[in-house]
């Protein structure tokens, strides 16, 4: 029987006269004891022409869909790609710039004392250096900022990009190598691979604007 109006078995609100649970289908006039022995053998309960244990079946399989349903969801979100990484190697690149960038001149006027020509060239040639990196960096930027959903064509510039950023982060590496070499040694004859590296940036960076 029904105790206190609820299913001694699931819990479900009963009404006084039924006798069998309308959610679980266990049979209320018998003891858990009786109904777990019984069970086994009897047939599925049938209240007022409907199969209990078919509606039972039912709301676990919709429950079942619901859950599946909600973590296929969750799996595709966290799993759905985005520009998060070329987004951090920009910003290491930009940091990475930066950096040699500063030592770089310092090391030009420690090699060039101010005033001199050669100075001034090459001061100005990585400072065209600069405005072209950071036009490229700029650019991969407003393309993921621009972005409201994944692109592969857009995640293929972006890497066209950044290997743009990491050769001209490369060639400004190597000047600055090549500086530290040739005032260590204190001798003019490094002036001549200092100017091939430049060079070797401007060769770069038109290469940049030929194709922009």
């Amino acid at each position: 029987m029904a105790k206190d109006n609820f299913c001694i078995y699931c819990g479900f609100k009963l009404f006084p006269e039924d006798h069998f649970c309308p959610n679980c289908g266990k049979r209320l006039d018998e003891g858990p004891n009786a109904q777990a022995k019984s069970s086994k053998y009897e047939p599925n309960k049938v209240v007022d022409g409907i199969d209990l244990s078919q509606v039972n079946k039912a709301k676990k399989a919709q429950s079942d869909f619901y859950s599946s349903s909600t973590k296929s969801k969750t799996t595709y979100a966290t799993t759905t790609p985005d520009y998060t990484y070329y987004k951090n190697q920009i910003k290491k690149l930009k940091e990475s710039f930066e950096t040699k960038e500063k030592k770089v001149l310092e090391l030009l006027e420690k090699k060039f004392p101010s005033g001199q020509m050669s100075y001034y060239m090459f001061k100005g040639e990585v400072d065209s250096c600069r405005v072209s990196f950071f036009k490229e960096a700029e650019a991969a930027e407003s393309m993921i900022e621009l972005s409201d959903e994944y692109s592969d064509k857009i995640a293929n510039e972006l890497k066209n990009k950044i290997k743009t950023l990491q050769s001209i982060v490369g060639k400004l590496g190597d000047l600055q190598s090549e500086l530290i070499i040739s005032i260590s040694n204190e001798v003019d004859d490094g002036d001549e691979e200092i100017k091939n590296l430049i060079e070797e940036m401007n060769e770069l960076i038109n290469s940049v604007k030929d194709y922009e």
